[in-house]
């Protein structure tokens, strides 16, 4: 009979070393698969990172991004860029873009959907320098120039600004003068509205800033030497002359 106990006893403590050991196992098993899971998520300002994503993967292309997000662009429209949490994100490239706005400056028109008009318009001002302003922009612009400078202004039947007499020029003047004979390209429209490719679809569509936010200045794009100043048309009157020739200079 003590002998039977004793047996009893010793299956008892083997079934309850086997239980811990067991019971250690799935602990360290489960810890390990939380640690690997933990290490795929990455905080940045609160949010949790999930580093699985396509976006955060070393290899990801533009390919992998359009299908992330349904774009169906032309792939040679865009480029991937890097956030700040190593995350890539699709985008029209900068080049593209200039174009495309450029072109519906120069044809005062939405532009068709032809990649390679866009681009042979859009290097219209290639090696060229000065303040060149659209035909239906120019009035307007001499009238705000008329309210902030001293010197007079006109703009030449190519569309170009010269400044007709230096008389008293005052800081504006001088800005104007250092842009006119710089290296670089001005583009100037006054419409409040420009086409722009749109990033999913890949196709032109009309971007109506000044009615999404009238107290916007400008819709700006730059190309190399080359910027596109689309200001507003300042219909609801909240901002100055000055603050829209200022939006100029100091881009």
């Amino acid at each position: 009979m003590k002998k039977n106990i004793k047996y009893i006893i010793i299956a008892v403590i083997i079934i309850i070393i086997v239980a811990i050991i067991a019971t250690m196992i799935i602990i360290s098993r489960n810890d390990k698969k939380q640690n690997e899971e933990k290490a795929d998520y990455e905080t940045y300002d609160g949010i949790e990172i999930d580093k699985n994503q396509t976006s955060y993967q070393e290899n990801t292309g533009v390919g992998d991004l359009k299908n992330e997000i349904g774009a169906k662009g032309d792939n040679s429209i865009y480029e991937t860029q890097t956030e700040y949490d190593g995350r890539k994100i699709l985008s029209i490239k900068p080049d593209m873009q200039f174009c495309t706005v450029l072109t519906g400056i120069m044809e005062n028109k939405k532009p068709e959907n032809d990649l390679n008009h866009i681009e042979e318009v859009g290097n219209s001002f290639s090696g060229k320098n000065g303040i060149w302003v659209a035909q239906n922009s120019r009035q307007t612009f001499l009238s705000i120039l008329s309210q902030t400078t001293k010197n007079s202004y006109s703009i030449n039947d190519e569309g170009y600004l010269e400044c007709k007499a230096n008389l008293d020029a005052n800081d504006t003047d001088k800005s104007i003068e250092s842009i006119l004979f710089s290296n670089k390209m001005y583009i100037i429209s006054i419409t409040g509205t420009c086409y722009i490719l749109d990033e999913v679809s890949g196709e032109v569509t009309e971007y109506p800033f000044e009615k999404m936010a009238p107290d916007q200045p400008c819709e700006y794009y730059e190309n190399g030497n080359q910027k596109i100043f689309v200001l507003t048309t300042n219909q609801a009157k909240i901002l100055s002359a000055q603050d829209l020739i200022d939006t100029i200079i100091y881009n």
